[in-house]
């Protein structure tokens, strides 16, 4: 019997509703398998792994395992290295099958020109069909599929197809079968992606010299263009999927153009020879072309692994970009490039963003400087607490993996690799807290012993009690508590703000509560109470001001 509740309202809450799930639920009995599913997603997942397996049975692991997931979308066998380097160049995506792979194979089957091209164009259909249902129709997937069907389709109908209009009736498809399947973030950064190549395409257009006067343009203007062409689309995708990427709360590389210009040129035949890995591997008697198409995507894998790797020890590989000035930025240099369009400058419309956007990230990295940035993540009865600044960290952790994996990924985004210090105030713990250059563990403190510490300008008090333990952050005389338990000090303790858990602390004077959960004991307090569900930011300039952000009402 299963015990169905709401969806807790965190940063999870979308993307569980994107991909179609509604409700939670707890077996309160001892399930008992009901056999093998034989629907037909299930079945192709299990066609996927399968697939999966035949790309990467003859490589090494971390080859076989990007192989594997370019070509069939099973990230399974990827290690967490690996995803990291990816991560920090910027070339994540080649990871997920996305619009990306389905153009690099379908590219395969030619235009609409020469023999059999209506043959080409019906293989070129149920290719991107069986790509799609090999991926588990994801949102992402689905975009670029819908967009490949209607050009292909047009193909057969001698219509062109324009691009726009293909990616505006895929996304109102999409969003037919699940009304929030626009709030998944793959699907959001690869429309974003999409949408920059499209208008790079219309950006160059003008400058494209005409097929008859090929033969009379210079050598200097034909190898700009060339140049152009190859810059351009990679510097409009890396523009138009900052936003989404900072409003995902995702880390942002300042390396991606120079690393997927290194890369994509080997991606499209490492997708090409996984897949003709894969297929030929269901062939018993075609092994040898098997293990000759593994073999050559695998060397492929393996300079793609090379240049993640070396790409993300760049300097730039991890920019601590501040989300909302440098949405501001955005903004206004999008304003700023439609203003020169409509005045009439069009093929110099897009130089004025690039200038807008480095000076205007530049500017809010000299306004930011010296803040100081206080998280609170995790889950709502227990959650963890990191501050930030001027790249050094300290981390109050408790809780779980999931915890300490939200710790991690807020720490990439703010361009940290590993904290200053981690304090962990769990006793008994069953797994790891997150790596640190200093971990500071209560439980091998006496009762009502005390330690303090100093990072930049945030100076922290730890102290074990009999049932519990109290963490203070002292940020230029703004103090912030993170109780754990009953934390009762005996003596009354005068702080700004506390991040709370489930218990209510003992003896701890507060003028403003911030909880990702209302209980009961939060009314009963003579304070301000600042709910924030799906997590807090608190910002402080030492000896300025302190702003609360990220909770559903502000404080009055």
């Amino acid at each position: 019997m299963l015990c169905l509740e709401h969806l807790e309202n965190d940063e999870y809450f979308y993307s569980s509703l994107a991909d179609g799930v509604y409700l939670q639920g707890e077996c309160v009995e001892t399930p008992e398998p009901a056999g093998q599913s034989g629907s037909v997603l299930y079945a192709f997942r299990r066609f996927q792994q399968r697939f999966a397996v035949n790309v990467a049975r003859y490589l090494p692991r971390n080859e076989g395992g990007v192989l594997a997931a370019m070509a069939s979308g099973d990230k399974s066998r990827l290690t967490e290295d690996v995803i990291e380097n990816y991560r920090a160049a910027g070339i994540s995506h080649l990871l997920v099958v996305s619009g990306l792979h389905l153009s690099l194979v379908c590219g395969v089957f030619g235009a609409r020109t020469g023999r059999f091209w209506r043959l080409r164009a019906v293989a070129a259909i149920a290719v991107v069909l069986f790509m799609m249902a090999l991926t588990g129709f994801s949102p992402s997937v689905l975009r670029a599929g819908i967009g490949a069907l209607i050009l292909h389709l047009g193909s057969l109908f001698l219509r062109s197809a324009d691009p726009l209009t293909s990616m505006g009736l895929g996304a109102v498809l999409i969003s037919l079968q699940g009304p929030y399947a626009v709030c998944d973030i793959a699907f959001q950064l690869s429309f974003a992606a999409a949408l920059g190549v499209v208008l790079a395409g219309e950006t160059l257009r003008p400058l494209r010299p005409d097929e008859e006067e090929q033969e009379a343009v210079p050598l200097r203007q034909h190898l700009c263009y060339r140049g152009a062409a190859l810059l351009l689309p990679t510097v409009f995708a890396a523009l138009f999927t900052l936003p989404v990427q900072l409003l995902g709360g995702l880390s942002v590389s300042g390396v991606t153009v120079l690393s997927n210009l290194l890369a994509l040129p080997a991606a499209g035949c490492s997708v090409v020879f996984g897949m003709l890995a894969g297929v030929c591997g269901f062939v018993p008697w075609l092994e040898f072309a098997a293990r000759a198409f593994s073999l050559l995507g695998g060397l492929l894998a393996k300079y793609l692994n090379g240049v993640a790797a070396f790409c993300a020890g760049l300097p730039l590989a991890q920019l601590p970009l501040p989300r909302e000035y440098t949405l501001i930025v955005l903004a206004a240099s999008a304003g700023a490039v439609f203003c020169a369009w409509r005045l009439g400058f069009k093929r110099r419309a897009w130089l004025v963003a690039p200038p807008l956007v480095v000076l205007g990230v530049v500017w809010a990295m000299a306004l930011e400087q010296g803040t100081v940035e206080i998280a609170v993540l995790g889950s709502a009865s227990s959650p963890c607490v990191v501050t930030v600044q001027e790249g050094q960290a300290v981390v109050v952790f408790r809780g779980g993996e999931a915890n300490a994996e939200q710790v991690r990924e807020y720490l990439e985004s703010k361009g940290v690799s590993r904290p200053e210090w981690v304090i962990d105030l769990r006793t008994g713990a069953s797994s790891t807290s997150p790596e640190a250059i200093h971990t500071l563990s209560v439980e091998d403190f006496a009762v009502n012993q005390a330690q303090t510490l100093s990072v930049c300008d945030i100076m922290t008090t730890v102290v074990r009690l009999q049932k519990g333990s109290l963490v203070v952050l002292d940020v230029a005389g703004c103090k912030i508590a993170v109780p754990s338990g009953a934390a009762n000090t005996g003596t009354p303790v005068q702080v700004d703000f506390a991040v709370t858990s489930s218990a209510e602390p003992a003896n701890l004077q507060v003028e403003t509560l911030i909880a990702r959960k209302a209980y009961d004991w939060q009314t009963r307090r003579d304070c301000d109470v600042y709910y924030a569900p799906r997590g807090a930011r608190l910002l402080i300039r030492p000896g300025r001001s302190a702003v609360l952000k990220g909770g559903n009402y502000a404080l009055q």
